[in-house]
């Protein structure tokens, strides 16, 4: 979010399309919840969007904005409809390369549209960086105690967790289940290209379903 908010005097300055990338091969979490807390729109790599509608929308949140701008947030595994994602490099211990960024090649688009002007920013390792607050190092201390609990009981198999707002000890995920993905029928808004933000009651601190 600091990253982000941080650079809206410059892109409104400027009056350009800030376009972010975030982390999100195979799940668009950082991207949604980025969005979702600086009020911006996002793509995630679990929903296809529409290039023109998304555009569109983007052109006109810059025209109804004061300052004459706008953000939006892509995953770096989002994607349009037909849009075929490059790789390059040598694949990495999983079989996986690494991937042109898709807020270049949005940028690309962007342009040649509205012929307007944009701001591109990889946040993706800037993510990653800094210091770490104070519900972070809170609960990283705590999963380091109940690691090392579990090793003392002899157990094994297992991974720490946060379930139903509580601290637990919970099996380790099947590889072969694959990536967790966003639940885009209660968390995305697929005509807005937006989080959804209503109907959260009783829902958990990071708004997933069971």
């Amino acid at each position: 979010m600091d990253a982000v908010n941080r650079q809206r005097s410059t892109i409104g300055s400027h009056e350009r399309y800030g376009i972010f990338r975030v982390f999100g091969r195979d799940a668009g979490y950082t991207s949604l919840y980025t969005a979702y807390v600086t009020s911006a729109r996002c793509a995630i790599p679990e929903h296809a969007f529409d290039l023109g509608k998304m555009i569109e929308m983007l052109a006109r949140d810059k025209k109804d904005n004061p300052s004459n701008y706008c953000i939006v947030i892509l995953s770096e595994g989002a994607k349009w409809e037909g849009y075929k994602v490059k790789t390059y490099g040598e694949p990495d211990a999983f079989g996986h390369y690494k991937k042109m960024s898709v807020a270049e090649a949005f940028s690309d688009e962007v342009i040649k549209a509205t012929k307007g002007e944009t701001v591109v920013s990889d946040l993706t390792y800037d993510l990653r960086s800094g210091e770490a607050d104070f519900v972070d190092k809170m609960i990283a201390s705590t999963f380091a105690g109940m690691a090392f609990d579990s090793i003392i009981e002899g157990r094994s198999g297992v991974m720490t967790a946060i379930r139903d707002g509580c601290y637990a000890m919970v099996a380790i995920p099947d590889p072969k289940d694959g990536s967790r993905k966003v639940d885009i029928h209660t968390m995305y808004n697929l005509d807005r290209y937006r989080p959804n933000y209503d109907k959260k009651l009783g829902m958990p601190v990071f708004l997933t379903r069971p």
